[in-house]
């Protein structure tokens, strides 16, 4: 009888329990928070989130742009001197999979039967080999094909090669542009081409460009046989050919300010390098005074070492800071790709005996990029053929510093670059124009160039243990020793 009792209080506690917790799934959920996001806006926050997280202070003006030497810090000069943070390295590889991850979201979503979308994949394609590029660029060997693939159940991801990674990164952007070809769906949430599925073609095969350029001294068979059929073939794969073609995010004063300008409002921690105002005043250079203000004491143009040493003493009144175009203006751009690079590629290609070879249309390139460049940032049309006349710039002029014109195409790429911190950085490792030096105040001594790479992040090392390791052993001092695939500089240390 007392088992009966107790069977009959245990079934009255559960029914009990059982109506109390009736309905606490509903309660625990929210019902304004968002459970499915609109592959549209999943593009405007990438677009968005891209231009923001890899385009700003600490991701290029802080490190990138310095090692470029195209500016430094003035103030907090650790990351100029290779003090990097753990928690920034930590932050950008974590960026970039999280992006990833979102770009994979929108593929998922625009392939499903009956709602197949082949512009917002190959829009979403393009995208992600951009970030493929950096972080590659960025590491050599990352998690490329198990990569931003957690919620698939992959935690500790295998590394991949750069080589095979650029190889991928060749076929990716390829079907991307067969996708945008296609004119199967349309895009909805693009920022950067108000949606313009042509203008997307053109990024995706000029990125395709820039990708066969940066291997070429490695493989040129392959990088050759790209360029010869995106250039013999321009209905098939279009290429920017004009500014207006430029891959660029145009921020705006309301809501989503230029992030150098918004990083003026309260800091003031960024000036010109010395290599690169003293370049552009060697050649007279007309875009100096987009790319700088000269230094408020006199109205003279002047820059100070990239990562200077403690002992190294200016006035901030006595130094050029970054110029009105690319650090006071809330609705400034980010450049993701601009055309004059797209030019100075075709220059590259065609002035090279083991790619094209045709010194006639090297020349053609060379200078229609110079003049995009220049035209770009307001220089008149008197005043570029003035610039062009210059010994160390004309086509065959034998300037005092003994550029070659393949070294020319190199330097005026490295001009153009200007706040592409990490293109401007990869160029510098793979041509070595200009040819610059390590940071007199770097605490890591006896090195000759800047850092090659970075190095892993300690997260990295935490959750994914056994992949760094197969890696990292060439690394000297953190970011020399071990070089990119692609950078086949002799000498450098």
């Amino acid at each position: 009888m007392k088992n009966i009792s107790k069977i009959a209080a245990v079934s009255i506690i559960l029914a009990i329990l059982t109506s109390c917790t009736k309905g606490w799934e509903d309660l625990n959920t929210n019902p304004n928070a968002t459970v499915d996001v609109p592959a549209s806006n999943i593009l405007t926050f990438v677009e968005r989130s891209i231009s923001g997280s890899f385009f700003d202070v600490w991701n290029i003006g802080n490190n990138t742009d310095t090692y470029a030497n195209h500016m430094t810090k003035i103030q907090y000069i650790d990351e100029s001197r290779y003090n990097e943070r753990d928690g920034i390295i930590n932050d950008r590889w974590s960026n970039i999979i999280h992006y990833q991850v979102d770009l994979n979201k929108i593929i998922k979503k625009s392939t499903v039967v009956g709602s197949e979308n082949d512009a917002m994949v190959g829009v979403s394609k393009v995208l992600s080999a951009f970030m493929w590029i950096i972080m590659t660029d960025t590491w050599g060997a990352i998690p490329f094909t198990e990569g931003a693939q957690g919620e698939e159940g992959i935690l500790q991801p295998k590394y991949d090669t750069q080589q095979s990674v650029y190889n991928a990164l060749l076929t990716m952007l390829d079907e991307a542009n067969t996708l945008l070809a296609s004119g199967k769906g349309t895009l909805a949430g693009d920022v950067m081409y108000d949606n313009d599925v042509l203008q997307w073609q053109k990024f995706a095969n000029s990125l395709r460009m820039r990708v066969a350029i940066r291997m070429s001294n490695v493989d040129p068979t392959t990088s050759k046989s790209v360029l010869t059929t995106i250039l013999g073939s321009p209905a098939t794969y279009p290429i920017m050919i004009a500014n207006e073609d430029m891959a660029a995010f145009t921020w705006l004063e309301t809501t989503w300010r230029e992030p150098f300008a918004e990083d003026k409002i309260s800091r003031d921690d960024h000036g010109m390098c010395d290599v690169f105002i003293n370049a552009l005043l060697h050649t007279n250079d007309p875009r100096i005074g987009e790319f700088a203000h000269p230094a408020a004491s006199d109205g003279i143009y002047r820059g100070i070492p990239a990562g200077a040493s403690s002992s190294f003493s200016f006035y901030l009144k006595d130094i050029s800071r970054i110029g009105t175009r690319y650090r006071d203006i809330f609705t400034g751009k980010t450049y993701l790709m601009r055309y004059p690079e797209v030019e100075f590629i075709i220059a590259e290609s065609y002035a090279r005996a083991d790619l094209l070879n045709d010194p006639v249309k090297a020349q053609t390139a060379y200078e229609a990029g110079v003049a995009a460049s220049c035209t770009e940032h307001g220089v008149s049309a008197g005043d570029i053929t003035t610039y062009m006349a210059d010994a160390n710039v004309a086509w065959n002029g034998a300037g005092d510093w003994g550029y070659t014109n393949l070294n020319k195409i190199y330097y005026q790429k490295w001009v153009s670059l200007f706040k592409q911190g990490h293109e401007a950085w990869a160029e510098t490792r793979r041509t070595d124009i200009p040819q610059l030096t390590a940071a007199p105040g770097s605490t890591y001594t006896g090195h000759n160039r800047p850092p090659f790479r970075w190095p892993y992040p300690v997260d990295e090392y935490n959750l994914n243990p056994l992949e760094p390791p197969k890696w990292d052993s060439n690394v000297v001092d953190r970011f020399w020793g071990d070089k990119m695939w692609w950078d086949t500089r002799t000498g450098v240390n």
